[in-house]
């Protein structure tokens, strides 16, 4: 192994203590060994740190810094990083054995890619959901990284099941800061709009949706930080692409999530009045399904936000029959 390792692992630990062990050991157990572990502590209050200095591993550097949220911890991570290739893991999660060595071999056959993903699972209690987009298509370039995401409804890869050459994220200013929610599909949209996009439908991570310390407790309201950084493109440069069209649905996909969020936050007034924004006919469904509920008093979207996950894992697996 040279000293410059092959790979850069980003972990973000904030208030993690009971998983972040977790996490780190699935990166230690991966087939593929030339990495370098970056934990950056956004300002921990919890044990998490203790857990990490607890590993005898050369290959593990614990950043320290004050609390300033998700977005600058990574970044972080990205500016420390010595590799090539930086992979993140969110410290509630974890790799299966084979991660790093799929995400090279995506590199190997796709050396232009901006983004390297894989399929992963979702572990809810008592239950399991794989997420593979187009398994039988293997390893590849996306034709369309807004086409994957329009015709497969959810991310193709999580924050846990990706990684991406260092140099393209500097070049795309790494996560965006002061964002509340979605600061991974808005990095994937910047790189997607200038970079091809490397999957594989090999299931590599395993996404843990009821971890601690997730957004479904926000109450203000938000914004699309993606929709937000497209306003600052041409009209010219969105509506020249080939994928136009997939990327207008996928605007409307994100406004959708945006409005929903905004409901569930007790801003039903507000969001109602932007669904007018969203025009495409395949989302006539879900336009009809969030105008609804943004007349639901905020009592019952207190219940409904409570229970969330529970009720989005049931609505999936009606969908699913």
């Amino acid at each position: 192994m040279s000293d410059i390792p092959a790979v850069s692992v980003v972990i973000p630990l904030y208030n993690k203590g009971p998983y972040i062990a977790r996490a780190i050991n699935s990166v230690l157990a991966q087939t593929f060994q030339d990495f370098e572990l970056i934990v950056v502590d956004d300002g921990s209050t919890d044990d998490g740190v203790e857990v990490v200095r607890g590993f005898d591993d050369s290959r593990i550097q614990l950043i320290q810094q004050e609390n300033q949220g998700v977005s600058a911890a990574r970044n972080r991570g990205i500016e420390a990083a010595r590799a090539e290739m930086v992979a993140f893991l969110d410290a509630d999660d974890e790799w299966l054995p084979g991660f790093l060595e799929t995400i090279l071999r995506l590199r190997a056959l796709y050396p232009n890619a901006g983004l390297y993903g894989t399929a992963y699972e979702v572990y809810f209690p008592g239950s399991i959901v794989k997420r593979v987009y187009l398994k039988d298509d293997g390893d590849r370039l996306l034709s369309s990284y807004f086409s994957a995401l329009v015709g497969f409804g959810s991310p193709i890869f999580n924050s846990s099941s990706f990684a991406a050459p260092r140099d393209i994220l500097m070049k795309v200013g790494g996560y965006t800061l002061g964002v509340k929610w979605n600061e991974d599909g808005a990095l994937w949209g910047k790189v997607a709009l200038h970079y091809p996009v490397a999957y594989s439908p090999d299931i590599c991570s395993i996404f843990h949706q009821y971890s601690a310390n997730n957004s479904t407790g926000i109450t203000e309201y938000l914004e699309n930080p993606f929709l937000q950084y497209l306003s600052t493109l041409s009209r010219e440069e969105l509506l020249g692409r080939e994928d136009a069209e997939y990327l207008k649905e996928y605007c409307d996909s994100c406004r959708l999530a945006t409005i929903s969020r905004n409901i569930y936050s007790g801003h039903g007034a507000i969001a109602k009045r932007e669904l007018s924004s969203v025009n495409s006919s395949r989302y006539t469904r879900e336009k009809y399904k969030l105008w609804v509920m943004s007349y639901i008093p905020k009592l019952g979207i207190g219940f409904i936000r409570k229970h969330a996950k529970t009720l989005s894992y049931f609505k999936w697996k009606i969908i699913q029959k």
